[in-house]
């Protein structure tokens, strides 16, 4: 009987052992990858600053361009469209550079990876920003026109024309919406996904995989608690 004991308790000790170990090893790969971060965020502040830098200089010459066609309305609501987008832009590159800026890595691993991943998907909401640019196309190209050439193709434009303008915008529109909901961490192992992210490298798919690796790790420990 005692032969048992013994036996019972050296396993519990070696199983409490074992997952102080595995704790252990758990904490300390993350905690290089938290070191490797740190790195590479300065890729990630030159791109949201270079955003901010973008979204001042759009910003500013769609509010020119409104003030200089305040006589055509429908100028004044192209300009609109364009500074809206503008400062989707300025905001966002804003609230990731406060994200960087007051990034704590002091505090547990898991939280700071977790925080870190999102800071690095910065590309893939700029991204999903500019599929807003796609329904409203038409306003960019009546502005494009009126700055280079001089020329109002809205008011050249004949009554056909503009219809099948307004339609293709709505079928742009439709598949805005579906790209913009396909462009989440969530679908990152999507073939269309990651075809969509091509351009912005393996750093934002890494990222997004990890996040959803952290998601479920922590539902995970949810539930053993």
């Amino acid at each position: 009987m005692n032969n048992v004991q013994d036996l019972t308790q050296l396993w519990a000790a070696q199983e409490k052992q074992l997952q102080q170990s595995v704790r252990l090893n758990t904490i300390t790969l993350n905690e290089i990858r938290t070191h490797k971060a740190q790195h590479k965020m300065r890729g990630y502040l030159g791109l949201n600053v270079f955003s901010l830098i973008v979204g001042v200089l759009m910003a500013s010459s769609s509010g020119y361009f409104i003030l200089t066609h305040l006589d055509a309305i429908h100028m004044v609501l192209s300009g609109a469209v364009a500074l809206l987008w503008s400062l989707l832009i300025f905001v966002g590159a804003i609230l990731q550079l406060e994200k960087l800026f007051t990034l704590d890595y002091t505090k547990p691993v898991l939280d700071v990876q977790h925080k870190l991943n999102k800071i690095r998907l910065s590309a893939l909401y700029f991204l999903r920003i500019s599929l807003m640019i796609l329904p409203f196309y038409f306003a960019y190209l009546l502005m494009f026109f009126d700055v280079v050439f001089g020329v109002d193709i809205y008011v050249l434009g004949d009554t056909n024309w503009l219809i099948s303008q307004a339609a293709f915008s709505l079928l742009l529109g439709v598949l805005a919406v579906y790209l913009y909901r396909q462009l989440s961490p969530g679908n990152i192992n999507k073939p269309l996904t990651k075809w969509l992210m091509q351009g912005f490298g393996s750093q934002a798919m890494e990222a997004a995989e990890e996040l959803n690796q952290l998601e479920e790790f922590e539902r995970y420990s949810e539930k053993k608690t």
